[in-house]
């Protein structure tokens, strides 16, 4: 079986897979919602169990989390701050949502999350492919698929289970 969690080459070859990817997510629009889910779920376990996150951080590189306002109340008592104050030189509003506002995360260090316990609920659920309605989400799994070796190997394996064939150089 095949692993590929090196994130250099990871992000090669979704550069050189881009268009196949975007052709692969019209091809799954066209199947039936539930089977890709189950099928998704299955290898979520897979990936989850052979890639420990904690090792990579990528995702803490290359991502601004959302964050609810329970996480903003959570990072501002670890932070032992005021949650206007954490929110002011922590957080940056766009379209309506919050995000923290720094890349890489101000709380990695190296690959490792220092409130990894603590961490936003985005971060908790990240790369969201335990969530049903995976068809749903297809634009942010192509943009994941070149940041998380999960969402990678993932991908990778369902083209084969699909025999969705590619031509490849």
């Amino acid at each position: 079986m095949y692993l590929e969690t090196d994130l250099i080459k990871i992000k090669q070859l979704a550069a050189e897979r881009e268009d196949e990817n975007y052709c692969f997510r019209a091809f799954l629009k066209e199947k039936d919602g539930k089977k890709v889910d189950s099928i998704v779920h299955r290898l979520h376990e897979k990936y989850v169990s052979m890639i420990d996150c904690t090792t990579c951080g990528n995702c803490c590189h290359c991502l601004k989390p959302r964050v609810e306002e329970e996480d903003i109340e959570i990072l501002a008592r670890l932070e032992n701050i005021s949650i206007e104050d954490y929110m002011a030189s922590n957080c940056e509003e766009d379209f309506g949502d919050i995000y923290l506002k720094n890349k890489p995360c101000r709380y990695v260090d190296r690959k490792k999350c220092n409130i990894y316990e603590n961490r936003p609920t985005q971060c908790r659920h990240f790369p969201y492919t335990d969530k049903e309605e995976f068809i749903s989400r297809l634009w942010g799994m192509i943009g994941f698929y070149e940041i998380c070796p999960i969402v990678f190997n993932l991908m990778e394996e369902l083209k084969d289970r699909y025999r969705f064939y590619r031509k490849r150089n």
